[in-house]
């Protein structure tokens, strides 16, 4: 069974954290520093820039969930929860992309441990996540989490039986949400703060 993170765990200068519709601006900007070759493995064909942006702008829905790896107040990877809007089924989509420079550290996984909690909490039993045959570190993170891979020539499709929530699994999101909300007003806080000084300082 594939274990959990700790609520805002840091990797690296950064910390894997719940991305807010507020903050969809920077899960855009995100997807459209991807290269063309992780654009291809990310959303399995070749995709635009107008792509990118308009689901960007979809992604924050009633059955969407993003967790991001953030640094200096930049995303750098996301972990995409979809599907949450059929609570019937009891199954998710995952997705993933970090970008290039930020590979190879762990990101992936802490992402995908998130994810994992996520969808545990939310009744998401079997969650499913496709993948190009050549996408190596997305078939080996896979594999790390237990998922059972099928597929052949065209893609592949890991599939993960989550269980259910428990009281730590909530509790670990709770204070996930926590921190990574409270991060979040941080920044907007930050972002205004010389507006704020400069306007005292008129008397305003």
């Amino acid at each position: 069974m594939a274990r959990s993170k700790s609520a805002g765990k840091k990797t690296g200068n950064g910390v894997v954290r719940r991305l807010w519709p507020t903050e969809r601006e920077l899960f855009k900007e995100h997807l459209l520093r991807l290269d063309a070759t992780t654009r291809h493995q990310r959303f399995g064909t070749a995709v635009n820039d107008a792509f990118l942006e308009n689901y960007a702008t979809t992604t924050f829905g009633v059955g969407g969930l993003v967790y991001a790896y953030v640094e200096d107040d930049v995303v750098r990877g996301a972990a995409e929860l979809r599907g949450l809007d059929d609570i019937v089924a009891q199954t998710g989509e995952a997705a993933f992309s970090v970008e290039t420079d930020w590979r190879r550290r762990g990101i992936g996984s802490d992402l995908f441990g998130r994810l994992i909690t996520a969808a545990r909490n939310r009744g998401v039993r079997t969650l499913y996540m496709a993948c190009l045959p050549g996408n190596a570190p997305m078939r080996r993170l896979a594999a790390k989490f237990e998922a059972d891979l099928v597929g052949g020539y065209a893609d592949i499709e890991g599939v993960i039986a989550t269980g259910g929530p428990t009281p730590f699994t909530i509790l670990d999101e709770a204070l996930d949400n926590a921190t990574g909300f409270a991060t979040m007003a941080l920044s907007i806080q930050k972002s205004f703060w010389p507006t704020t000084l400069l306007a005292r300082a008129w008397g305003a």
